[in-house]
């Protein structure tokens, strides 16, 4: 189980501090997510870098006081849920750019935690300052609706009663279709998660993971490598999943 209160993971707080964007080596990629519009160019005005966290360490825990919003800068992390037996959930993954924690806004408080995937960092928007700049850029606070929005609709890979190949294969496209969104490879998909992890996600057992890499594998539409995979054929990918993809 979580903690309760649990404070936000001491290298995220030790190492908060403001930086903007300057001179940060990943700002090509949230200038690919919309972040280099001048619409939204405060929030390279309010943003906090922090970090580095390391392979399972928690940017924040449930019940933890809601106070800003986040985005992974380098790395990727996973947003766990659990339920009262102690069971784990994990609701979704968090690539380089994307921004998150817009559903602890009603709550004041956040009620799952966020968990670095290997060597990750995150940018930090107090929310405070985030409100203020909605008054004077308009289209901030489109952005985040727009985030929202899209965060709604992805839940939907992990939902539903579809075949387990279907539901793999839109992960795999979903994770490429994003990637392509922020500018970065689609070739390769680096996977930091465990597969234990996929499965959870997809609600399917572990070993029917690895089945169906393995199959995809066979069927030429993926290489497994050791820190991902590389795509071999997209189109055969997405086909598969189509269905799921496009409810």
């Amino acid at each position: 189980m979580y903690a309760a209160h649990a404070p936000e993971t001491r290298p995220a707080t030790r190492n908060a501090h403001n930086t903007g964007c300057s001179g940060c080596a990943h700002a090509a990629t949230c200038q690919a997510g919309g972040y280099g519009e001048a619409t939204l160019s405060g929030l390279r005005d309010i943003v906090e870098r922090v970090g580095l966290l390391r392979d399972g360490e928690y940017l924040y825990r449930p019940r933890t006081p809601f106070r800003a919003l986040y985005a992974v800068q380098s790395g990727m992390a996973k947003t766990v849920a659990v339920d009262s037996s102690g069971r784990e959930q994990v609701l979704a993954f968090h690539l380089p750019g994307e921004l998150f924690a817009l559903d602890a806004i009603c709550l004041g408080h956040h009620d799952n935690a966020v968990i670095a995937l290997g060597r990750t960092q995150f940018c930090r928007f107090p929310f405070d300052r985030l409100r203020c700049l909605t008054t004077t850029q308009p289209d901030v606070q489109w952005h985040l609706m727009h985030t929202m929005s899209r965060q709604i609709h992805q839940q939907r890979l992990s939902g539903g009663d579809y075949p387990a190949e279907e539901r793999m294969a839109a992960f795999l496209t979903n994770l490429s279709d994003r990637r392509t969104l922020l500018g970065l490879r689609t070739d390769h998909l680096p996977l930091p998660m465990s597969r234990a992890d996929i499965g959870n996600h997809l609600r399917l057992a572990t070993e029917t993971v690895s089945r169906l890499l393995a199959r995809f594998r066979d069927a030429r539409l993926i290489r497994v490598e050791r820190q991902g995979i590389e795509v071999l054929n997209g189109k055969g990918l997405r086909e598969i999943g189509r269905h799921l993809l496009q409810a």
